[in-house]
């Protein structure tokens, strides 16, 4: 804040005395002169102008903590604070604000069609282990379209994804299918989900028996238990579905804005958790650490 009153005052100094500028600002007129000596307007240009570029490019999407990792990546020496200040001082706000999830764990599972065996084990050490699946509602001018989402959570990738005009089993059953499509194979793999009708169906069941994979189900009416999938229907709808300003028109413009979005979501979008990586990029990092690791034991 003292910065900004400073050159406030840089800026007022040719119309009113500095004296009393000091004296408005509440800033003792030695210290002020002594700021003057060291500030050099252009000292900070370089990172001003990559600020304004990252800040544009993720949609006004980073808060000071990730454009701190965005522009220390391309070889800006800063810190957070600097980086808070500067964006101050260019008036860039991040336009989203998440709360964060204090996650809880549940109580003991009581039905026993229903396990929670990933037990909020968010942070697999592989991927391909551990997938979390949820369905979200998204309003349009013909009706409402059901996305379904499953999610790897080594790395929170959307693996696959599907819309429907209905909320039925076909639309899990289809978006396992693209699963397997893209994974080929998902044995021993665990999908966790909520206990929806949609997830509890036979045929869907079934499905996932045939697979030879583990199904875990939350606690009924307890979202922390698949926190990963809320959080990232969370993100998807205020940083993409709620800024849209319009309603759109049905489902295939629905998957237009889904496909872009998640597309900036995995290749583009850094995050905290990730370390400062993309999704893609923390995957990537991953392969290649484990190439590394066999053309050496050969």
């Amino acid at each position: 804040m003292k910065i900004v009153k400073k050159i406030a005052i840089l800026n007022l100094k040719n119309r009113f005395p500095v004296s009393l500028l000091c004296r408005i600002a509440g800033i003792d007129r030695s210290n002020f002169y002594k700021w003057l000596k060291s500030y050099n307007p252009d000292k900070y240009k370089q990172l001003d102008e990559c600020i304004k570029m990252i800040h544009q490019l993720c949609e006004q999407t980073y808060g000071y903590r990730r454009m701190y990792l965005a522009v220390k990546a391309l070889g800006f020496k800063c810190n957070e604070k600097l980086i808070r200040k500067r964006m101050k001082l260019l008036g860039l706000k991040c336009a989203i604000r998440q709360k964060k999830n204090n996650y809880q764990k549940s109580k003991t599972e009581t039905n026993k069609k229903c396990v929670n065996y990933l037990n909020q084990e968010f942070n697999p050490y592989k991927p391909n282990k551990y997938y979390s699946v949820d369905i979200t509602y998204l309003p349009t001018k013909e009706g409402m379209v059901y996305l379904n989402v499953i999610i790897d959570l080594f790395g929170k990738i959307p693996v696959a994804y599907l819309s429907s005009n209905s909320c039925n089993s076909k639309l899990a059953e289809d978006t396992i299918d693209i699963l397997v499509n893209k994974r080929k194979s998902i044995k021993n793999a665990m999908i966790h989900s909520d206990q929806g009708i949609t997830y509890l169906s036979k045929d869907y069941i079934k499905k996932l028996a045939d697979l030879k994979v583990i199904r875990s189900n939350s606690k009924k009416g307890y979202p922390y238990d698949n926190a990963c999938s809320e959080n990232f229907f969370s993100i998807f709808k205020v940083e993409k579905f709620y800024r849209l300003g319009y309603i759109p028109e049905n489902k295939e413009q629905i998957d237009e804005i889904v496909e872009e979005y998640i597309d900036f979501y995995i290749n583009k979008r850094i995050s905290l958790s990730l370390n400062g990586l993309t999704p893609k990029q923390y995957y990537d990092k991953y392969i290649n650490e484990r190439k590394r690791l066999s053309l050496k034991a050969s």
